[in-house]
């Protein structure tokens, strides 16, 4: 797995030197987001509401197929239960809390994809498509609130590493207005696999399913 994440750039970059060309777009992912925990004694306790919106770029190198990328900026987050006493640095500062405190977390986050797009030949107006790939994510704000509101949207961006990673796939379509312009709807599951926070008594991971909504030209 380690050997295809560090290979994976190197081919798209071979294939998108071949490119016959690029699309541009513009979007909108409503997001549900939460966390899981790798530990006992953290527990998940809700979803967040995001948005994540920016541009995107198709690079195809065929017909069919192309290198999808772009950036854009979002939010995320969830909720979690610990079981034991927590401490987390606020403001420069290092705060303890109680065993059966509940943090809320909001993450936002400038996001830059890698992957592959395979779409169908146009049926109609419509065509049809797959893409997976790999999110960089690279975090520029975080707060936090407690069940017992000792922190109320309270800066915690010591406590969040300032890069995750993740896997993506899903699927979407494309409706043709004119030769050059179409919008494109979909939806994407991304599952985190570095661990969200600096802490080393556990490990918290980020989920997501977006919600594309957006125009290519």
């Amino acid at each position: 797995m380690k050997k295809l994440i560090t290979l994976l750039p190197v081919i798209l970059i071979s294939l998108g030197i071949r490119a016959q060309g690029a699309k541009f777009g513009v979007f909108v992912d409503p997001q549900i987001t939460w966390l899981s925990a790798e530990s006992r004694d953290v527990e998940g306790e809700g979803i967040a509401i995001g948005i994540n919106g920016g541009l995107l770029i198709d690079n195809y190198f065929q017909k069919n197929y192309a290198i999808h990328t772009g950036i854009s900026l979002g939010t995320q987050g969830g909720s979690l239960s610990y079981n034991d006493s927590i401490s987390m640095e606020v403001y420069g500062e290092r705060e303890s809390f109680p065993p059966g405190t509940t943090v809320e977390y909001r993450l936002n986050y400038i996001t830059v994809p890698l992957g592959l797009k395979l779409r169908t030949n146009e049926i109609g107006h419509f065509s049809y498509y797959a893409r997976l790939g790999f999110t960089n994510q690279f975090n520029i704000k975080a707060k936090a609130s407690t069940s017992d509101n000792a922190l109320n949207k309270d800066v915690i961006k010591d406590e969040i590493s300032i890069y995750n990673l993740s896997y993506h796939f899903g699927l979407g379509v494309e409706y043709s207005l004119t030769e050059d312009t179409s919008l494109t709807f979909g939806a994407v599951y991304h599952n985190g696999f570095l661990d969200v926070t600096k802490s080393k008594s556990s490990k918290i991971y980020s989920r997501i399913v977006s919600f594309r909504i957006g125009v290519i030209f």
